[in-house]
């Protein structure tokens, strides 16, 4: 099997920062646009995981050729960094006047409501997977304009915003956004089957997970508390983050 060949980040960034090149004034009339093709592969994705995601399978839903495809986006990776920009999309504010724990938990919705609408985009929002794009560096920028006035060091205000993006992207795992065609070799292609999976599961585990063996962890389980991860446990778990930073915060 031949190497793949890893992609020149300069092209990448070019994609994501620069200004398309302009039609030729002669010669056919392209068949499709890039905004179309980032949308194309973005339905895919939503759809059936990005591991479904094929430089073909977008060239398919387009109605032109593979190669065709090619001459707008070199490869599958730039394709994917273009959808992941255009899913973050633009940084509405938080309120005039937030505070910085305000503007974090605004932030953090932002993220989640991301990760809710694009569950894919959890496996390439790692930090460090994907390069910066407008979007998402001024999302970026923004974080850390709620965080300047605290008068922190760059380490410390560094810490707090990946610590609330961790929370953000722990809690949307823990909700079973994410889930991908390959996740167990179970076939999952959405939240739908998530749910599915666990209440086909149900009725066997209630034999296994009984009071008696496991008496704390079932009376989380009989509350419901696992039944839907809501806004409220959201924010109760954030808040709960929040806290801890203010106390530091308050002792500095």
């Amino acid at each position: 099997m031949a190497e793949r060949k890893r992609p020149d980040p300069g092209r990448v960034l070019a994609l994501l920062w620069g200004t398309p090149a302009p039609a030729p004034a002669r010669g056919p009339r392209p068949k499709v646009t890039l905004e179309q093709i980032i949308r194309a592969g973005t339905e895919l994705a939503d759809a059936e995981g990005l591991d479904a995601l094929s430089m073909r399978r977008v060239a398919e839903r387009l109605g032109i050729g593979t190669m065709s495809l090619y001459t707008y986006v070199p490869g599958r990776t730039e394709l994917v960094h273009l959808m992941y920009d255009r899913a973050v999309g633009p940084t509405p504010p938080p309120p005039e006047g937030a505070t910085w724990r305000q503007a974090l938990r605004h932030y953090a919705h932002l993220g989640r409501r991301l990760h809710q609408d694009h569950p894919w985009t959890l496996s390439v929002a790692t930090p460090g997977l994907m390069l910066m794009s407008p979007n998402s560096t001024t999302r970026a920028d923004a974080v850390y304009a709620a965080l300047a006035p605290l008068g922190l060091p760059a380490a410390h205000q560094a810490a707090i915003a990946d610590s609330v993006d961790a929370y953000v992207r722990g809690a949307c795992q823990g909700s079973g956004a994410g889930l991908t065609s390959a996740d167990l070799d179970g076939g999952f292609t959405d939240h739908d089957d998530y749910e599915r999976w666990w209440a086909e599961a149900t009725p066997h585990l209630i034999g296994l997970v009984t009071r008696e063996r496991f008496p704390h962890l079932y009376a989380i389980w009989e509350a419901g508390a696992f039944e839907e991860f809501t806004d409220a446990a959201f924010d109760y778990g954030l808040d709960r983050l929040l806290d801890g930073i203010e106390r530091h915060l308050d002792e500095l």
